[in-house]
């Protein structure tokens, strides 16, 4: 990661999944499907569980926004890494593109609305950031 303008370039994997994001009631149990997923990510609040999954793993009959496409950074990241997110979300944001944000332990994902992807594509490599295949 190399930094010029305060912007880490960034290695970035698009991943091939739609994803919906589900509002679901705060005391209600992780449904199973979940917990076998590759990628599903879930937050609770004192107000809601809110899970991101592959589209055809989204739990029924529950709020939702579906059609968003996952990026990730590549490679595992030092936790105390400083400026990643922003470096994703600014060239995103001066393009007018929504995003969803979601960290683990060893990554950062952004999921971008599907009907704006090529757009997002497009700010993100523009702002130096290279997109490559997923590392085995």
């Amino acid at each position: 990661m190399s930094v010029s303008d305060g912007i880490k370039k960034l290695k970035l994997h698009l991943l091939e999944e739609k994803f919906t994001v589900s509002k679901l009631p705060v005391f209600q149990e992780l449904p199973q499907i979940i917990a076998n997923g590759e990628y599903c990510f879930a937050v609770r609040t004192d107000d809601e569980l809110t899970v991101v999954t592959p589209d055809f793993m989204a739990p029924s009959n529950v709020q939702q926004e579906p059609g968003w496409r996952g990026i990730y950074i590549n490679g595992q990241l030092p936790f105390q890494a400083v400026g990643l997110l922003y470096s994703l979300t600014k060239p995103l944001a001066e393009a007018g593109i929504p995003i969803f944000a979601f960290s683990t332990f060893s990554t950062d994902f952004i999921f971008i609305p599907e009907e704006v992807l090529v757009q997002a594509v497009q700010a993100l490599q523009h702002a130096g950031h290279e997109f490559v295949h997923k590392e085995e």
